[in-house]
């Protein structure tokens, strides 16, 4: 897995667990579940808890919701300059693609710190109208994005883009929607390929480059659904078998647990590391020591 990054064959995902200083889904969700009084028992269901939220407290408005967590989570957000954060490792890897479902903007400020000039975009899944930012999404590149100008591409959203996050019930299934139809379209245009939930570039690199997730919780309904969304859209014959994904060792403790993580991974062809963040971190920084 470190080779693959390191060599500068792989396709990072990177998930909440790797944004310091950012609290995880699960916070938020406890955090707004008491500051709502949310009623239900699943309190650390982000998607549910924002879903009442934007209902009960919004009177239906998700984007006025969004954009005041943009405000006052996120845009008050910082990369850490220590190096041996993850950012920063990935950023000294030449990788031409970074994919992440968090909102923040770590990945792309850390690989200006490190010498890059990179683009981002976001997944439009977002229905066009009054609240369609198209003039804030930036363009595609227009040539294949390299190793000194690479894309961050945030799947669900950005949040300079507010309304582009995917943040409630609703969302996830209006982005979900959006994928299966994509999938059924052929012989996409170049302003089809703007309208998609994943332009391209991104499909043809899934399809024949390792995949690593990075930062992801198997208890967040995030990691599954964007597995099953975006590498069960590509055809069998055309996607890589070479998927990792780091764990965090302490759930291995249990046997049963280990076991049930292990068969249902195993079936979806995904190779599991039993490492914290932290020692992937330093065994990603000894591979990288010995290019130096």
């Amino acid at each position: 897995m470190v080779d693959s990054v390191a060599d500068k064959v792989c396709v990072p995902f990177l998930g909440a667990g790797v944004s310091q200083g950012l609290p995880t889904g699960t916070a938020l969700a406890k955090d707004w579940a008491e500051r709502i009084r949310y009623p239900y028992p699943d309190v650390d269901n982000l998607a549910g808890v924002m879903q009442y939220a934007v209902v009960m407290e919004f009177q239906h408005d998700a984007n006025r919701l969004k954009r005041e967590l943009a405000r006052t989570v996120f845009a008050q957000a910082a990369l850490t300059t220590d190096q041996l954060d993850i950012h920063h490792l990935l950023a000294r890897c030449d990788l031409p693609l970074y994919l992440t479902t968090n909102y923040d903007g770590f990945m792309v400020e850390a690989l200006r710190r490190n010498g890059k000039s990179p683009s981002w975009n976001v997944s439009p899944w977002y229905s066009s109208g009054v609240d369609d930012d198209d003039e804030r999404r930036p363009p595609l590149p227009e040539r294949e994005p390299t190793s000194q100008q690479p894309l961050v591409f945030h799947i669900h959203g950005r949040y300079t883009i507010p309304h582009s996050m995917v943040l409630t019930e609703d969302d996830y299934i209006d982005f979900h929607v959006k994928h299966v139809r994509d999938g059924m379209r052929k012989g996409l245009t170049p302003a089809d390929d703007r309208s998609s939930i994943i332009p391209s570039y991104v499909r043809a690199r899934l399809r024949r480059a390792p995949l690593l997730f990075v930062g992801y919780s198997l208890r967040d309904s995030t990691f599954w659904t964007l597995f099953k969304s975006v590498m069960l859209g590509l055809h069998d014959g055309q996607r890589s078998t070479h998927v990792c994904l780091q764990l965090d060792p302490a759930i291995r403790r249990k046997a049963s647990v280990r076991d049930y993580l292990e068969r249902r991974l195993g079936r979806q062809q995904i190779q599991i590391f039993w490492m914290s963040l932290e020692q992937f971190t330093t065994k990603l920084e000894e591979r990288l020591a010995e290019e130096r």
